[in-house]
């Protein structure tokens, strides 16, 4: 008797992420476009097809933001990869330029989740997507985990917050509430207002990636996020960060973007030879090619004309930004 029969394999378990198309695309940068966290990690994978631990580790050291290219090895291949940075990814780079002085990463906050705490991530994408694809996040969206495990990242996640006011009464409303106590227990306890109780376990589900809040909540459907496996109970995920990976990849190639170059953004092994010994394109052929191609959103930032961009840097040119806007009317006046 075969002690395997009846067992799933991995390969009948395989379910292909979708492709966004370009006017999901164009909801989800809507969906985040207030979200200074997650967003630059969601655009750098629309434009770039690194994969979500990439972006999120993405190092000022890798970005040549005046040769408009990103050369980074890959984690999980440890290919280098050359990718030309779209304008779109550019302005979500000139605005952590600011924050970071081209310093170690280039989104930190992302980066200090990723690393504590991936399916944080994840979880803040998710919200994006369904909120952008008009469904919302199931209930147990996010993971159980054990009461010890919940209590150590919720910890974890305050105490990073440092000695300031709110992380004493978010541990104040988080030790209370993970010992049993009911809200009203709690808000008597601590003299916070509901609201900010609600807020404050709510930031900490966010930050952590854990179910927090007790109870039965509103069973809403994910169902243009995940799609039914033909064996096991577990539902597979087919919109996800990976998708734009994915997205990126077919409209390149539907686009008529050679499989070479494709494969010199991505990084897949399968023509590692051929990229490796006989590859070798120029790279302002390489990026006129690419943004050529690809949607207008993705080259121009779906809003402004390269001419447009160009009056723009023009106009609000100063003696100390000239070296900076002359970079940026080059790139610009390539793409024309």
């Amino acid at each position: 008797m075969n002690p395997f029969h009846g067992l799933v394999t991995r390969a009948t378990e395989t379910v292909n992420r979708e492709p966004f198309t370009v006017e999901e695309l164009k909801a989800i940068t809507e969906a985040c476009a207030g979200d200074d966290f997650i967003r630059p990690v969601i655009v750098t994978g629309m434009c770039t097809a690194m994969r979500r631990g990439d972006c999120c580790l993405l190092k000022w050291d890798d970005v040549d933001l005046a040769a408009g290219f990103i050369t980074v090895k890959t984690a999980k291949t440890g290919e280098t990869v050359d990718i030309p940075v779209f304008p779109m990814l550019r302005e979500e780079l000139d605005r952590a330029r600011l924050a970071t002085g081209e310093k170690g990463f280039c989104f930190p906050a992302a980066a200090q989740m990723y690393q504590n705490n991936p399916d944080g991530i994840t979880w803040r994408v998710k919200q994006v997507l369904a909120k952008a694809l008009e469904t919302a996040p199931e209930s147990h969206a996010l993971p159980v985990e054990t009461a010890d495990t919940v209590r150590a990242k919720g910890f974890a996640y305050i105490d990073r917050l440092g000695a300031t006011s709110k992380a004493e009464k978010l541990r104040a409303v988080f030790t209370a509430y993970m010992d049993g106590q009911t809200l009203d227990q709690v808000i008597a306890a601590t003299g916070c207002s509901r609201g900010s109780v609600s807020g404050y376990l709510n930031e900490i589900e966010r930050e952590t990636g854990c179910q927090v809040v007790r109870g039965n909540r509103r069973a809403l459907k994910t169902d243009g996020l995940q799609a039914e496996r033909e064996n096991g109970k577990r539902r597979a995920s087919v919109r996800d960060f990976h998708s734009f990976r994915v997205t990126w990849i077919t409209l390149a190639l539907a686009a008529g973007v050679p499989l070479e170059l494709v494969q010199r953004v991505t990084g897949h092994r399968t023509v590692e030879v051929v990229m490796k010994h006989y590859f070798r394109p120029g790279r302002e052929d390489f990026r006129a090619a690419i943004l050529k191609a690809m949607p207008k959103m993705l080259a121009d930032g779906g809003q402004r004309s390269a001419k447009e961009q160009m009056r723009e840097a023009i106009e609000g040119m100063t003696a100390k930004t000239w070296r900076n806007n002359k970079g940026r009317l080059l790139e610009l006046l390539a793409v024309l």
